[in-house]
């Protein structure tokens, strides 16, 4: 897959603070598959995400330059992230995605991360923490309706007309990135690595 990046100025696209996101990996040199697996998503999109997060000054161990230019890069299309550089996931784990295509998952980005941990994430670790100290595990009947409550309402926020990068025809845009498999000497994978990212329309109508 050749990720052709967006042309800002002939499509004009209206980003936000909200976008999907897909994932595509591939051995060296080879060809590129998307991934649905939950649990490689989220391995790959939190490499993402320390990448966008990750402070400019006093850092052990500096970025590399395919890094530093996905950075600027989602500056220049993402004018929340922009103005605050912070980002944060949210999952999919309401709809059944693997019918319906809808994304796995979601980056959250500016001002709208802390606005959502604080109205959704932050009560399942208050409600999680009390459960432990009474029930002695973390799931309590408060804590389970407040996670459901979270992937109901943060499927809501991220899917949010007003949220989501689209153009003018009301095409919604998807970050897509790419992975590069790092094998040991057996022949196993140990690790990923990032090798581009870029915008593209889901070639569907809001």
């Amino acid at each position: 897959m050749k990720l052709q990046p967006v042309n800002i100025q002939n499509q004009k696209p209206n980003f936000k603070s909200a976008y999907p996101v897909t994932h595509w990996i591939a051995e060296t040199n080879g060809s590129y598959a998307s991934i649905g697996n939950l649990n490689l998503i989220k391995k790959l999109q939190g490499k993402i995400i320390r990448i966008l997060n990750k402070p400019l000054t006093e850092s052990s161990k500096p970025m590399d330059a395919g890094e530093e230019n996905f950075r600027t890069y989602v500056g220049k299309c993402d004018i929340s992230y922009r103005n605050n550089p912070v980002v944060r996931s949210f999952y999919n784990r309401t709809e059944n995605s693997l019918n319906n295509f809808s994304p796995l998952s979601y980056i959250i980005s500016g001002e709208d991360v802390e606005i959502f941990e604080d109205t959704l994430a932050k009560n399942i670790g208050r409600l999680k923490g009390k459960a432990k100290e009474i029930l002695k595990q973390p799931y309590s009947p408060q804590a389970v309706e407040a996670i459901k409550l979270y992937n109901r309402e943060g499927l809501k926020f991220v899917k949010d007309k007003s949220k989501q990068i689209t153009d003018k025809q009301g095409l919604v845009y998807m970050l897509h990135t790419k992975f590069e498999i790092i094998r040991n000497r057996a022949g196993k994978i140990k690790d990923y690595r990032f090798v581009d990212a870029r915008f593209l329309p889901i070639k569907k109508k809001i």
